[in-house]
């Protein structure tokens, strides 16, 4: 994957061993967390197979890791994140966690992102993209998914997420963080790429916008998990 110029990367010694740290403890909060699926997302973990695109709210970005455990043995897992210097720091996190990157959003490097996400596609990964990052507006289907979900003609997962105990940070996106030792709900909804074709990209991205609050709105409904 080329990286551009103005993609920032983290190269300080002291940087790479604060994330080392920061990892390890987070290791240590996820081993207290207990994951429930739904059915349907049961299904998808066991039978999913070949190029999918994963999409997700940016605030529900805590729980993922969760759900890439499970699918860890299948096909490698990309995630696309911000050539910003926090970016820079999601970046080498997920590395360590065994999560490759594209780096790229909606304002930057977004031709040179959707180019790599095409090829990683082409050779059967799964791509993890959170469609309002990475500064939202919150619970908004940028066009960027869809014109990869309809280019490429790859099948798509919505991802829901409820925790049964949790806090929000004062960011952008509400950004949801569990307590230790809480439960974790996910749900998903899948489209064959067949979905897609009579769509223009526009046309797509409010589908699956409506889609995906759809689905959040009906885990956020259960009484308990």
């Amino acid at each position: 994957m080329t990286v551009r110029r103005d993609t920032h990367e983290l190269k300080k010694w002291w940087q790479r061993i604060l994330v080392s740290i920061v990892v390890f403890i987070l290791r240590l909060y996820w081993s207290t967390l207990s994951i429930k699926l739904t059915a349907e997302c049961q299904k998808v973990v066991d039978e999913v197979q070949g190029p999918t695109v994963f999409a997700f709210w940016h605030n529900n970005l805590f729980a993922a890791y969760k759900l890439y455990r499970l699918l860890q043995k299948k096909p490698s897992m990309y995630a696309l994140v911000s050539p910003s210097r926090d970016g820079a720091w999601l970046a080498e996190m997920f590395g360590r966690l065994g999560i490759q990157s594209i780096r790229g959003s909606s304002n930057r490097n977004g031709l040179s992102a959707m180019d790599n996400i095409f090829k990683k596609l082409a050779e059967g990964a799964f791509v993890a993209i959170t469609p309002d990052g990475p500064r939202g507006p919150i619970c908004k289907f940028k066009r960027g998914t869809a014109m990869v979900t309809k280019a490429t003609k790859t099948n798509l997962a919505l991802v829901a997420v409820k925790y049964n105990h949790y806090f929000t940070l004062p960011t952008w996106d509400r950004f949801k963080v569990p307590y230790p030792f809480s439960k974790i709900c996910v749900d998903t909804k899948t489209f064959p790429c067949e979905t897609f074709e009579d769509l223009t990209v526009r046309e797509l991205s409010t589908v699956l916008e409506d889609e995906l609050i759809s689905l959040q709105q009906k885990i956020d409904s259960r009484s308990h998990i």
